[in-house]
């Protein structure tokens, strides 16, 4: 299937920058889910000025995909034993959607993840809170242009993304960090990366692309690029006799957390040293949060 097509507006104006919030992988209803770091988050997202949010799958903790076929196999034909199971989860979902309802209407996009059920009506669980909390669906993998319009509502400035959930084993977060950078980064042409499911913390800037003008005068556009490896809001180590696939596996404990990034309007001193591609109008930052 093709990657997901998607464009998103919002306000920028001088001295009023806009932050993005990455974040992903609360697996809410393990044993892991941290109650304490999801509140830290909603509570910086909520206290920033013109704040959004961009989900990287792993909401809930609806079967990871090992062990989702025994248990369809295990309800065969019965189709009352499968409405059954769906009428379950989507209660029990209703209450991460209001765990979630502080983001509605200052979502980007959100992408499915692993642990998603797909329910018997052709839709998942992912799907269901993007519904519920009107966001765009974003499936595994997007890309994304950013259009910041000025206080008359007119375009100018934009940015480009690539998202997704992810995928990967890794146990260490520079061979993790590179799967993004061998894999993704050369083959879709963007300025923001940002992935999930390895549940490590980083961000980085690899390289500065350097673009051959089509146009005007001959010469090179410099392009950067902006990396986020999003950690989650889910502990693999608990209370040591509920132990996770994570302990048991004796892999190294990964720090919680979310990505941010905030863009601004450039100083005029600085457009004058740069002139180029659209994203140099825009000071970019990005910072992973660990709590």
């Amino acid at each position: 299937d093709a990657m997901i097509d998607h464009e998103f507006c919002m306000p920028l104006a001088w001295g009023k920058p806009v932050s993005m919030f990455f974040f992903g992988d609360l697996q809410w209803g393990s044993k892991g889910f941290s109650e304490d770091a999801w509140n830290r988050f909603k509570d910086e997202f909520r206290r920033t000025p013109n704040a959004y949010a961009v989900g990287l799958g792993d909401y809930g903790d609806w079967l990871r995909p090992s062990l989702r076929p025994g248990i369809k196999a295990s309800i065969g034909k019965d189709a009352s034993a499968g409405q059954m199971l769906d009428d379950h989860i989507r209660r029990r979902q209703d209450d991460l959607i209001e765990k979630m309802a502080f983001l509605e209407g200052k979502i980007i996009g959100l992408h499915q993840g692993h642990h998603c059920w797909e329910f018997s009506s052709g839709d998942n669980s992912d799907m269901r809170i993007c519904s519920a909390l009107k966001a765009k669906f974003l499936g595994w993998m997007a890309d994304t242009r950013l259009v910041f319009r000025d206080n008359r509502g007119r375009g100018g400035q934009s940015l480009t993304m690539v998202t997704m959930h992810g995928t990967g084993n890794s146990r260490y977060t520079g061979v993790d960090s590179r799967w993004l950078d061998q894999n993704i980064v050369p083959a879709f042409h963007a300025e923001v990366y940002a992935k999930g499911h390895g549940c490590k913390a980083d961000a980085w800037s690899p390289f500065t692309r350097n673009i051959v003008k089509r146009t005007g005068n001959p010469g090179l556009v410099e392009q950067k690029i902006y990396c986020l490896n999003v950690p989650g809001f889910c502990k693999g180590y608990t209370n040591g006799w509920e132990s996770s696939y994570v302990e048991q596996a004796g892999m190294q404990p990964q720090p919680l957390g979310y990505g941010v990034m905030r863009v601004a309007l450039s100083e005029a001193k600085d457009l004058k040293r740069a002139r180029g591609s659209a994203s140099e109008q825009l000071r970019i930052e990005h910072l992973v949060r660990v709590l």
